[in-house]
């Protein structure tokens, strides 16, 4: 029997993403997002605008998380905030 364990990254931060403008911002679109592993996620929806609370898991530091995570961002029309948790 083969069993299979997936390991906790060192580091757990809170992403906040704001799409009010730009593509669609559902689950399966964080799929792509670098350097982090999406353990939780809480989506809220207006008319024109969506906003996720994503819990991440990571390697990298806050700031490197931050920096890969903008341009991934703002590609997709979204602004993007980053806050380590303890």
């Amino acid at each position: 029997m083969v069993m299979a364990y997936r390991l906790a990254m060192s580091n757990s931060s809170i992403a906040v993403i704001l799409s009010t403008r730009g593509t669609s911002l559902d689950l399966d679109a964080l799929g792509d997002m670098p350097n982090a592993r999406v353990v939780h996620a809480d989506i809220a929806r207006g008319e024109k605008a969506a906003c996720v609370a994503a819990t991440l898991e990571h390697e990298c530091s806050k700031l490197d998380l931050l920096a890969a995570l903008r341009p991934w961002a703002a590609g997709r029309g979204w602004s993007i905030t980053v806050a380590s948790l303890p």
